[in-house]
C-alpha cells in the first residue's frame, strides 16, 4: 500500500503489529515510523529499539523481539535489512511475523523496492507492505497537499504545481519548502499563489525551470523571452552555466546510452519538472549539437572569468546556437 494509505489507518487509530517498509526515501521511512510511534504509544513513554543485522547476531535480534516483561510494556522495534537475518533466526523471524507478540510493533525496513527473494516473497504475504519510494510527480502533488493539511493550511492548486516543479525531487525537500511557506503566511489558513510569487527567490526559481523547459523543448521565442527576463532581473550568466551544463550533460549521457536514462542519485541543479523530461529533450538534439553546446558553455565560462563579457549577449547567442 502507499504510505499515505497507511498513515490514514494510523489516524484512525489502527496500528498493525508488523510492517514492511520497502523503498529508499529516508524522509518517508522516518516520517512513517514517527507516526506509528505517536499512535502506538500515545501519551505513554516511547520505547523504540533500532536493530541492525551488521551489528547484532540473528539470535540476539529474535531474543529482543520475543522477550516480554511482567508489566507488558509497549515496545517498538525497527529492523533494517531483515533479509540479512539468515538460517534458523531467519525462519524464526518469519514465524514471529506470522504470530507477533502482543504489545510489540515490528517495522522491517529495506531500501530496495525491487528486491526479490524467497524471503521477501514469504514476508510480503504475511505483513503489511508499505511503499516508501520517492513518489512520482503526480503523487508529489498529493504529498504537498497532505503536508499543508498536516500544518492546518489549505493551498491554491497553482501553488502546488509551482512548488512541486521547484522542490519535488524528494519529500524532504518538499517538506522543507512547505514549512517555510507556512511560516511566511503566519496564522492565515489559506495560502494563495500570489503569497509566494512576491518573493524574488521563488520568482527566480520558477522562471529558471520554465526557461530550461523552453530551451530543452526548442521553443526559441519563449527561451529568449524568459532568458532575457532572468538575466536582467535575478540571474547572471555564471549562475546559469551550472544548471545549463548539467542539463546538456544529462541529455548527452542519454544519447550515448541509446535513450536509457539512469536516475541521478546525487545533487543535480535541475528542477524535477526538467529532469523527468531529459529523455524526451534528448531526442530533439543530435549528439554533435549537445557536444557543441557543452563546448560553448565552457568557452562562455572562461570568458566570464577572464575578459569583459555581456551576460545578455552571451545567453541570447547561446540560445541561437543551440536551437535558433
Amino acid at each position: 500500500m502507499k504510505v499515505r494509505e497507511a498513515l490514514n489507518d494510523l489516524k484512525a487509530g489502527v496500528v498493525q503489529p508488523v510492517y514492511l517498509l520497502k523503498g529508499g526515501d529516508p524522509f518517508l521511512q522516518s516520517f512513517f515510523i514517527e507516526h506509528v510511534a505517536r499512535t502506538f504509544f500515545g501519551t505513554e513513554p516511547v520505547d523504540k529499539t533500532l536493530m541492525l543485522p551488521d551489528d547484532m547476531k540473528g539470535k540476539e535480534i529474535i531474543s529482543q523481539l520475543t522477550i516480554s516483561d511482567l508489566f507488558a510494556a509497549k515496545k517498538l522495534f525497527i529492523l533494517r535489512n531483515p533479509n540479512q537475518v539468515k538460517g534458523k533466526p531467519g525462519a524464526d523471524l518469519l514465524a514471529y511475523c506470522r504470530s507477533p507478540m502482543e504489545n510489540h510493533v515490528l517495522i522491517l525496513v529495506h531500501d530496495d523496492w525491487t528486491a526479490r527473494s524467497s524471503f521477501f516473497t514469504k514476508l510480503e504475504t504475511i505483513t503489511d507492505l508499505v511503499d516508501v519510494q520517492t513518489p512520482f510527480l503526480q503523487d508529489m502533488k498529493k504529498w504537498a497537499n497532505y503536508l499543508f493539511k498536516e500544518r492546518g493550511k489549505s493551498v491554491h492548486a497553482g501553488l502546488v504545481d509551482i512548488l512541486v516543479n521547484i522542490a519535488g525531487d524528494s519529500v524532504a525537500h518538499l517538506d522543507n519548502e512547505v514549512e517555510k511557506i507556512c511560516l511566511l503566511v503566519g496564522d492565515r489558513t489559506r495560502i494563495e499563489a500570489q503569497d509566494i510569487e512576491r518573493f524574488s527567490g521563488w520568482r527566480r526559481e520558477r522562471q529558471r525551470w520554465e526557461f530550461l523547459l523552453a530551451l530543452g523543448g526548442k521553443d526559441y521565442d519563449k527561451a529568449v523571452s524568459l532568458g532575457k527576463t532572468l538575466i536582467t532581473t535575478h540571474e547572471s550568466m555564471i549562475s546559469l552555466i551550472y544548471p545549463l551544463t548539467s542539463m546538456f550533460q544529462e541529455m548527452l549521457f542519454v544519447k550515448m546510452k541509446n535513450g536509457t536514462f539512469r536516475e541521478h542519485r546525487g545533487f543535480m541543479p535541475i528542477p524535477p519538472s526538467v529532469k523527468k523530461r531529459i529523455p524526451h529533450f534528448a531526442h530533439g538534439f543530435s549528439r554533435e549539437k549537445l557536444e557543441s553546446a557543452l563546448h560553448r558553455l565552457g568557452a562562455i565560462d572562461k570568458r566570464q572569468k577572464t575578459a569583459f563579457s555581456t551576460d545578455e549577449t552571451e545567453l541570447i547567442q547561446f540560445i541561437g546556437h543551440v536551437i535558433g
